[in-house]
């Protein structure tokens, strides 16, 4: 039962229910033997023929349940007379019996707890069940009366009792072979009627038979069971303590001082302060063969060959240029820069540049506080490349008549001008005084436009500074409106 016993083991481990009685087998038979009828008239023993079939299951090791159906002959000689046959003598009986039983089997067998499974398995039993007879009589000088019991009243159904000894003998783990002898007490009207005579005692038949077995069934869990009459109840006992002996000895032992102990430990001298995983190993994260307590570069990149001596991975010198190179090519940068000033040649010049706006209240031309830092972005651009000059162009939206605007789009970019020579210190010839009134509008409005209203810078491309618009007067104004 080594196998099912630890199924069962594991089974309680999990659930944490311990299951005592293991899964087992029924056993299902065939039985055949000799019925001798105790009569009690002057009768002599004429052995009849028997034989059934049989379920037995275990209630626990030492208690099983049997249930059988069987057939039986009562046989014998009895030299009765018998009036209602004109007083004739009964010369023989011969009574077929059909009885169904249930029995209860009490295994003596597993009364030790030493050994293994059970070779032979001694038991009693003692059960009850139903019984139907049909008494036969043959009369002396008549002949064989057929079914006499008709016309007598002897054949019927009954009650019993029995009872008996038995021995089985465990062939394999599949098969059994035993001997048994029952005795069987009817009860009731018919009780005394075999032998065809009714007298004050019953009639009663013994069977001497032998039997032989077949286990079916078992549980899922249970590779070879067996019925629990050949198991030894300490099998599971015994078993689980063989399991827990083998169990090792706990010991916390950690020789390397690693934080893993030697019962699991897989390198039990790894050096102190080195890393290890869970089995006590060395760890080796880059995985070039070399531990890291070992290695000098324990995370080498990937795709190297590496020192094995020193898990240093061989990586050719990057070809780094320069200060010479440098130098070269910043030099190279600034002349194709310098080359480029004053280009009109469209996509790449400094003419492509993007310079910041200004933008102006409504009829004004002061700048405005928030308009200085677009301003000294100018000046810087202008600083930082010497060499180049900026056109200055105003501009206006369409409120007001084209005269005034003109001189408002002047008056605008001579304010941006006069900022950046007299605040951010840049040349006065280096910036070009252009308009447009309200030619050029951003925003396509004939509306009042905070956008359009504007200074915008670029670098020259050869542009002459524009003279001064002639005055006007606020009659001029379209729609007699003031300011843009």
């Amino acid at each position: 039962m080594g196998a099912s016993i630890s199924a069962s083991a594991q089974k309680a481990a999990e659930t944490g229910k311990y299951k005592l009685i293991p899964n087992d087998q029924w056993e299902f038979g065939l039985h055949t033997g000799l019925v001798f009828t105790q009569a009690d008239a002057n009768n002599k023993l004429t052995p009849g023929l028997g034989g059934g079939v049989y379920l037995r299951k275990a209630l626990d090791h030492t208690f099983s349940l049997r249930g059988s159906l069987n057939y039986a002959q009562a046989k014998g000689t009895n030299n009765v007379a018998y009036n209602q046959f004109q007083g004739k003598t009964i010369d023989k009986f011969n009574s077929p019996i059909i009885t169904g039983e249930i029995d209860v089997l009490i295994g003596l067998g597993n009364g030790r707890f030493d050994g293994g499974r059970r070779s032979i398995n001694p038991y009693v039993f003692v059960g009850g069940g139903f019984g139907s007879q049909k008494t036969n009589l043959t009369l002396k000088g008549s002949g064989d009366v057929k079914d006499a019991a008709k016309v007598a009243g002897l054949s019927g159904k009954w009650a019993q009792f029995q009872g008996g000894v038995g021995v089985s003998f465990r062939v394999n783990d599949k098969i059994s072979f035993g001997i048994e002898e029952k005795i069987v007490i009817p009860i009731g009207t018919y009780a005394d009627f075999l032998d065809g005579v009714e007298r004050q005692e019953r009639d009663i038949p013994t069977y001497t038979n032998i039997r032989l077995g077949f286990n079916i069934g078992g549980g899922k869990d249970s590779k070879k069971p067996v019925p629990l009459w050949w198991a030894n109840p300490a099998d599971q006992i015994n078993a689980d303590l063989a399991d827990l002996k083998k169990r090792p000895v706990y010991d916390p032992t950690d020789t390397d001082g690693d934080g893993v102990i030697d019962a699991v430990d897989q390198e039990k001298d790894t050096p102190s302060g080195a890393r290890v995983d869970t089995r006590g190993v060395a760890l080796d994260s880059d995985g070039d063969g070399l531990a890291d307590y070992k290695d000098k570069e324990p995370f080498s990149p990937v795709g190297y060959q590496v020192d094995k001596s020193t898990g240093v991975a061989q990586v050719p010198k990057p070809n780094y240029a320069t200060e010479a190179d440098v130098d070269r090519i910043v030099d190279a940068k600034m002349a194709k820069l310098q080359a480029s000033l004053g280009s009109t040649n469209k996509g790449g010049g400094v003419a492509d540049w993007f310079l910041p706006m200004i933008h102006f209240d409504f009829n004004s031309s002061k700048i405005k506080d928030s308009e200085y830092g677009n301003l000294s972005s100018v000046a810087s651009v202008m600083k930082s490349n010497p060499g180049i000059k900026i056109v200055v162009t105003g501009a206006t939206d369409k409120i007001a008549g084209d005269g005034y605007n003109q001189n408002l789009s002047y008056r605008r970019a001579e304010s941006a001008i006069d900022a950046l020579v007299k605040r951010f210190g840049v040349d006065r010839s280096r910036l070009i005084l252009n308009y447009n009134g309200e030619d050029k509008t951003l925003i396509p409005t004939s509306a009042a436009s905070y956008m359009n209203r504007r200074v915008e810078f670029k670098v020259a491309q050869g542009e002459t500074e524009m003279a001064a618009p002639a005055p006007v007067s606020k009659k001029s104004y379209k729609g007699n409106k003031s300011g843009y």
